[in-house]
């Protein structure tokens, strides 16, 4: 099924059209994780990284409530290629800091497109491709992106707005209902 999004570009058609061997969607703990994984395994493979946000973390980066920490032991969270070596469970901040410093060491930034929103993935099985129509949030552009190989790394969180269930009385309550992505 075709997105009304993605018509609307089959009927602008895409100004540019950019080829990589692996795209990787999402600039978080497991799309980080995956681009450096692949620069060393696969030294050979062109990849970019599509962010829609204008930085890297995810969920770190988008909820930010008072005292937001892990839930899990970073041990076992982080990655092997950088053993975490701090207080087992850890706060946003320094989560934010250690997905930075892999980064930084790793040169993976020059791979990364921030606000390249993916607005549709199709699959063509007799060319054998993924053909991915993208907005370019700062600008407005709308590109084409191609690869033989998507690797989905956005998560499970809406990053734009958070979900937040109707309860019964929710109407009646006089109080403020704050999700925690949208933490004042």
């Amino acid at each position: 099924m075709v997105s009304p999004q993605a018509e609307s570009l089959s009927a602008d058609m895409a100004s540019a059209t950019f080829e990589f061997d692996v795209i990787i969607v999402g600039a978080g703990i497991s799309g980080i994780g995956s681009a450096r994984y692949l620069q060393h395994e696969c030294p050979g493979k062109s990849y970019v990284i599509l962010e829609g946000m204008e930085t890297f973390g995810g969920t770190w980066h988008t909820h930010r409530y008072p005292g937001i920490r892990s839930d899990s032991d970073l041990y076992t969270f982080g990655y092997s290629f950088k053993p975490w070596t701090e207080a087992p469970v850890a706060t946003r901040e320094r989560i934010i800091a250690y997905l930075g410093a892999v980064i930084e060491e790793e040169d993976l930034s020059r791979h990364i497109r921030y606000r390249h929103r993916v607005l549709s993935a199709n699959w063509s099985s007799a060319d054998k491709i993924w053909t991915l129509e993208v907005r370019n949030e700062s600008t407005g552009e709308r590109l084409r992106f191609r690869t033989s190989f998507l690797w989905m790394c956005q998560g499970y969180y809406r990053h734009e707005e958070g979900f937040t269930p109707e309860w019964k009385g929710t109407k009646d309550f006089k109080g403020r209902i704050v999700h925690l992505q949208a933490w004042p």
